[in-house]
């Protein structure tokens, strides 16, 4: 069964740490689909408590900016819960449904990057977890989306089969 998480369990899952495996960089590269509409990633990671997570992505072609990167926990039964989304350039803009229900300020942000969290208000009203978001200046294009996922979601990275290998250069 689905159930709701608190805020202090979401701050908890996406400060777990969740070491990347040795061949991480090749793994986040994202693979052409459909024709090459799309390319994707997804790569299950466990985290250090024994919760498992799932990183995923995918990008849009041509629309290089259009993008999500994805922080996925995944329960004993199996269900899959949206921790962090960064999302890059979409064609309209992000309504943040519980502040404009109650006219507070933030419900409308513009075009352009931005990142999803998930909340407990947003569950206990019915809403997508992950449906808060925020704009951000914190990345710029793919390769530094899932970039600043690694950085500030809890994941170590292994640069033990290349250590003057960066992100960017497997990209």
């Amino acid at each position: 069964m689905v159930r709701a998480l608190s805020d202090s369990e979401i701050a908890a899952l996406v400060r777990e740490r969740k070491p990347l495996p040795a061949d991480w960089r090749r793994r986040l590269i994202p693979r052409r689909k459909q024709g090459n509409r799309f390319g994707e990633f997804s790569i299950d990671v466990p985290g250090d408590a024994g919760h498992a997570f799932r990183l995923l992505a995918r990008q849009n072609h041509p629309g290089l900016l259009d993008f999500s990167v994805i922080l996925l926990f995944v329960d004993e039964d199996g269900h899959e819960y949206i921790l962090v989304r960064n999302n890059g350039v979409h064609s309209s803009r992000h309504s943040n449904r519980w502040e404009k229900a109650r006219g507070l300020p933030g419900a409308i942000i513009g075009i352009g990057p931005h990142r999803h969290f998930a909340t407990e208000r947003y569950q206990e009203d019915g809403y997508a977890m992950d449906g808060y978001a925020e704009p951000t200046a914190d990345y710029y294009d793919f390769a530094s989306a899932v970039g600043d996922m690694l950085d500030k979601c809890g994941f170590e990275k292994s640069f033990a089969d290349n250590p003057q290998m960066s992100f960017g250069d497997a990209l």
